[in-house]
């Protein structure tokens, strides 16, 4: 499973049924305990982040998929937001949960996390929510993420873990087979952060799906 094929993929009526269920928390925390035995509460909480960032930081959303992660942004927040998909049907579907919302100055740009068109040092804060682990290789994606971090900037994600539930563990199973990629392991994920600069990288809870979180290593002048 190539990045381009999760992107038609989501252009479809999965990325229809996905972005339905995951702007809806409590459909989606439904469905994660039924389906795959996570709790997806810690997403929907980690993104109380956004409500503090300091006036004129720059945040960076990628994937930013339909937009889920505005829900914690106020129209009148002194803030540069900048919204990023490799999929222009959901970056389509961004925009309009923007609009519905009236945030007017979220920014949008096609991008590969593996090669994100970003300056370095650029984010105060990054976001990326559920992507890692639909790509092949995602320690290439931690890397370019922390590139686009400044110094002592905030990151904030989440992936699956290849740890997880008898549910989570057959269905990745299913998917391997079908030749989607495998979630990383809570080890290789912390120790591709440590390695991209991510100071005391923080991974929680350590099965099914994880927030992840860190600071960019601060340079010594």
């Amino acid at each position: 499973m190539r990045v381009s094929q999760w992107s038609d993929m989501f252009a479809g009526p999965y990325g229809l049924i996905y972005d339905y269920s995951i702007e809806r928390e409590w459909l989606m925390r439904a469905v994660g305990r039924a389906v795959w035995g996570i709790d997806m509460s810690a997403l929907y909480a980690s993104m109380e982040v956004i409500g503090r960032v300091t006036d004129g930081a720059t945040i960076l959303d990628v994937p930013c998929g339909g937009g889920v992660a505005f829900r914690a942004l106020r129209p009148d927040q002194d803030v540069r937001y900048i919204a990023a998909d490799l999929s222009e049907e959901m970056l389509g579907r961004a925009r309009r949960r923007a609009t519905q919302q009236s945030l007017s100055r979220v920014e949008f740009a096609v991008a590969d996390m593996r090669a994100l068109p970003f300056a370095d040092e650029q984010a105060d804060l990054f976001l990326s929510y559920n992507g890692l682990h639909m790509l092949e290789d995602p320690e290439r994606a931690v890397t370019e993420i922390a590139r686009c971090l400044k110094p002592g900037g905030e990151l904030v994600g989440t992936s699956l873990l290849a740890e997880g539930s008898w549910q989570q563990r057959a269905l990745i199973g299913i998917g391997r087979r079908r030749g989607f990629p495998v979630p990383p392991s809570r080890r290789d994920l912390r120790r591709w952060l440590a390695a991209a600069g991510i100071a005391e990288p923080v991974i929680e809870p350590d099965h099914g799906l994880a927030v992840f979180r860190g600071h960019k290593e601060q340079t010594e002048d």
